[in-house]
């Protein structure tokens, strides 16, 4: 049995494997799986094989939903490829690939690899990759993961892949946490300056229009820095003057601490107002130990991404960014003192609170609103 990092030769360039979820009915519902042909720096050398796309020169999809098969033609990969990659996604970046509990990869009969998959917070694994060695076809047991989904794995090394489900044409394209669909993603933002706003990278992620409005009006405004990897992402709006938010003079927060998150969650459906919710600081740290992170019990839905959190002073301690969908009340939050360097990256000053004393989250939710925008992006 494989363990990750383990590699094996194949008998032949033809290779036929059989992947099985212990959630049997996820494949072809909610998850699927794609081959990627790439070369050794895993540079794209043709498309990829979807189970809407299948590539029929060198490879063949069969099986059920329950236990897929495939039989790849490894010496007819295009040309230029010496590997190709089997990654396990959700559609759309549904949710996390924990979902699948477990996976169970046998190839040829005889190679076994199975792969906890329960505590894996990313959209998308790379579950292995068949490559030729010396003129020797083998297979390298992985567990990689890509945090924003299969569409963003492909994007960053260099391929358009569409992770959409198939069957669901009304799905949206893209991240679908911030609740819209039809190419069109809503999400929560708020004044770091008088000419900019913070929000998540996936609001706005393969989006060409974006706008932000409030009872202080509609603007447009533009991406100026994305950063994919923690999920931050600056607009500069165009024609207003903003208040910025205040950060707190220390940064951090502990264990318990009461947190309180403003934004626009379920645009269209929970009102036109900001939606206030209360919680607590439940972990310093997201899945697998990231720093980055804060764990916070405060509700959040689609439409949350990019809200701000407050610390019991008023101060942003994070913005929401994500949430476990299979466990109660597992939200993380991007922290304030990752959110100030990005800030300082882009030359522009945190505006800092010194003040120490206590407010209620009305007085929170009060403060906010001349800084609080709900963010509308169109594909």
């Amino acid at each position: 049995m494989l363990t990750p990092g383990a590699n094996i030769a194949l008998g032949s360039p033809r290779a036929c494997w059989t992947l099985e979820s212990s959630h049997l009915t996820a494949f072809g519902s909610t998850a699927a799986v794609a081959l990627v042909p790439v070369d050794e720096k895993r540079a794209p050398r043709g498309p990829a094989a979807l189970f809407q796309t299948e590539q029929s020169t060198w490879m063949s999809w069969s099986g059920t939903p329950e236990r897929i098969g495939c039989t790849l033609e490894l010496d007819r990969l295009p040309a230029g490829s010496d590997r190709v990659l089997l990654v396990v996604y959700r559609y759309s970046n549904l949710g996390p690939v924990s979902a699948l509990k477990a996976l169970t990869l046998q190839i040829n009969e005889s190679v076994l690899y199975t792969l906890d998959v329960t505590a894996q917070g990313e959209s998308a694994l790379v579950l292995g990759e068949f490559y030729c060695r010396a003129g020797q076809w083998k297979f390298r047991a992985l567990a990689e993961g890509s945090a924003y989904g299969l569409a963003a794995f492909g994007r960053r090394i260099g391929l358009d892949i569409d992770e959409s489900n198939p069957d669901h044409p009304d799905r949206p394209h893209g991240n679908p946490r911030p609740g819209d669909s039809g190419g069109c993603a809503s999400g929560t933002g708020f004044a770091v300056s008088a000419s900019t706003v913070l929000t998540c990278a996936h609001v706005i992620q393969g989006m060409t229009s974006i706008e932000i409005n409030s009872f202080n009006g509609r603007h447009r405004a533009e991406p100026v820095m994305v950063d994919e990897t923690n999920d931050i992402a600056l607009l500069r709006v165009d024609g207003a003057h903003l208040q910025p938010v205040r950060f707190a003079a220390a940064t951090g927060c502990s264990l318990g601490d009461p947190v309180t998150a403003v934004g626009f969650p379920m645009a269209g459906l929970a009102g036109g107002g900001a939606h206030v919710t209360q919680g607590g600081v439940s972990a310093l740290f997201g899945l697998r130990n990231d720093v980055s992170l804060m764990q916070f019990t405060a509700a959040i839905q689609p439409g949350s991404s990019g809200s701000p959190l407050f610390d019991a002073r008023g101060n942003v301690v994070g913005m929401v960014t994500s949430t476990l969908p299979d466990a109660q009340n597992m939200n993380f939050a991007v922290k304030s003192h990752l959110l100030a360097a990005f800030l300082e990256a882009c030359h522009i000053p945190v505006t800092l609170n010194e003040s120490n004393a206590t407010k209620t989250p009305a007085d929170i939710a009060r403060g906010i609103q001349p800084s609080l925008w709900k963010v509308e992006a169109r594909s």
